[in-house]
């Protein structure tokens, strides 16, 4: 696999690019279709740190929420997917959503 210099691996960019472009303005279903190609890739992968920020992505897009949170968001699921040590880290990521909510 061939992994971007800081960040995400590659096969990511795209749909992570694309919720970074239309997190202020975009349709809800043209990003929850990013999503759920994220979702099925870092499934795919065992990329368990991812699944609790795309539930939080998922919930924000439910309310409607935009802008800065959920471009928040996607910084931290970014950060999820590069995390490539054994081990589950989704509660780590899963507490980062939350004080990114609450904050």
């Amino acid at each position: 696999m061939i992994e971007a210099v800081v960040g995400a691996p590659v096969e990511f960019e795209s749909g992570l690019a694309a919720l970074r472009r239309a997190s202020d303005r975009g349709p809800v279903r043209h990003l929850a279709a990013e999503v759920e190609g994220i979702r099925r890739l870092a499934a795919a992968q065992g990329l368990v740190g991812a699944a609790p920020v795309i539930r939080a992505i998922d919930s924000a897009l439910a309310r409607g929420e935009r802008g800065a949170l959920l471009q928040g968001l996607v910084v931290i699921l970014e950060d999820a997917l590069a995390q490539r040590e054994p081990g589950d880290s989704s509660s780590v990521y899963a507490a980062a959503c939350s004080v990114r909510l609450a904050g």
